[in-house]
C-alpha cells in the first residue's frame, strides 16, 4: 500500500464496542501499512487513554447542533460533521469510514487497498444482526434478521461493479481525501439534524463524475438491537411525506457538483482542513441560527 490510509471511526455511543473494531482490525493490518485512525467520539473528554500513536481521538468538532457549542436544546444527530471532523485530520491519500456497533469482516481492508490502487471510491456491504458474539475479532455468533440484510446485494452480479450515488451508505466506505475535499466536505448545514448524508454525498459525486464501485466483499457485520441499548440523538425529517425535508434536500443534491456548507465560511473544508493540518483549532460555528427547511430558531429544537 504505497498511499496513506486514514480509517474513521465516529461514535456518540457511551458503548460504542470499539473492541470489535480494533480487534478486526488489528487482523488485517500488516506490518508496512501506512495507516492512521481517527477516532470522533462525542464521548472523547471522558473516554481517555484511546489515543497514542498513529491514533487520533477527538471529540466532533463544534457544532450547532450538538456538544457545548449547540444553540438546540437537546444534543441532534450529527454525523456529517463528525465525518468532516476525520476528514479534516486526514493526510493526504485515503479516508475510509466504518460505523460503531460494527466488526470488519475477513478481507475488508484488501477490499480498501484494491479501491487505493484504482482510484475509485468503494461502497463496502453490511449485514445488520442481533445477538452479535465477537471473539478476538472473529464472529463467532449472531441471530438473522430479515430486514437486515443489504439490498445491494441482489444486484451485483461481481465481486466489484460500478454504482450509482444512492449505492453510497455510510456503514462502510472508502475514497481519495480530495474526492471528499472536491465536493466541500460532508452536508453539514443540508443534512445535520436528520441524516442521510450518505447517499447525498453519493449523489453529488457521482455529479461529479467521480467514480464509485460497490465492493460486496468488503462487508461488516452491525449489531442492529445495540442501537436502541442508549437513548439516540435527536433527529427529524421535518414536514410530511413526500413534501418533507429528506425529499427537498435531495432535489437539491440532484442538481448540484459540490456542497454550499455556508456555515464553513469562506475557507470552505479545504481551507479549515489545511489550519487544523498545521496544529490549529478548529473554528466555533456559530451558523445556522435556524432550520433551513421550516426555518425554525434552532434555540427552539
Amino acid at each position: 500500500m504505497n498511499q496513506h490510509l486514514t480509517i474513521a471511526y465516529c461514535t456518540s455511543r457511551k458503548e460504542p464496542k470499539l473492541e470489535w473494531f480494533w480487534q478486526s482490525l488489528d487482523r488485517q493490518i500488516k506490518p508496512d501499512d501506512d495507516i492512521t485512525i481517527v477516532l470522533v467520539d462525542f464521548h472523547a473528554h471522558t473516554r481517555s487513554g484511546l489515543a497514542g500513536r498513529n491514533i487520533i481521538h477527538v471529540p466532533p468538532k463544534p457544532t450547532v447542533w450538538q456538544g457545548p457549542h449547540r444553540l438546540t436544546k437537546e444534543d441532534w444527530f450529527a454525523a456529517a460533521n463528525a465525518r468532516n471532523t476525520a476528514l479534516c485530520l486526514a493526510p493526504d491519500g485515503y479516508i475510509a469510514y466504518v460505523d460503531d456497533l460494527s466488526v470488519l469482516m475477513p478481507g475488508w481492508l484488501d477490499c480498501v487497498k484494491a479501491a487505493m490502487k484504482g482510484r475509485y471510491v468503494v461502497c463496502g456491504a453490511y449485514r445488520k444482526v442481533d445477538a452479535l458474539v465477537i471473539d478476538d475479532g472473529i464472529v463467532k455468533s449472531f441471530s438473522d434478521i430479515p430486514d437486515g440484510h443489504d439490498t445491494r446485494l441482489a444486484k451485483a452480479k461481481k465481486d466489484i461493479s460500478p454504482c450509482t450515488g444512492y449505492c453510497l451508505f455510510g456503514c462502510s466506505l472508502a475514497g481519495p481525501v480530495e474526492a471528499f475535499l472536491s465536493v466541500n466536505g460532508w452536508p453539514e448545514d443540508l443534512c445535520d439534524g436528520m441524516g442521510y448524508e450518505d447517499t447525498h454525498m453519493g449523489v453529488v459525486m457521482a455529479n461529479a463524475g467521480i467514480p464509485l464501485k460497490y465492493d460486496r466483499r468488503m462487508m461488516t457485520f452491525e449489531d442492529a438491537k445495540l442501537h436502541f441499548s442508549e437513548i439516540p440523538f435527536r433527529r427529524a425529517d421535518l414536514g410530511d411525506h413526500p413534501k418533507d425535508k429528506s425529499h427537498a434536500a435531495l432535489d437539491i443534491s440532484s442538481k448540484i457538483k459540490r456542497f454550499p456548507n455556508d456555515s464553513l465560511g469562506r475557507m470552505e473544508i479545504r481551507g479549515i482542513r489545511q489550519q487544523i493540518l498545521r496544529g490549529m483549532e478548529f473554528p466555533v460555528r456559530t451558523q445556522p441560527h435556524r432550520e433551513w427547511f421550516t426555518g425554525t430558531p434552532l434555540s427552539e429544537l
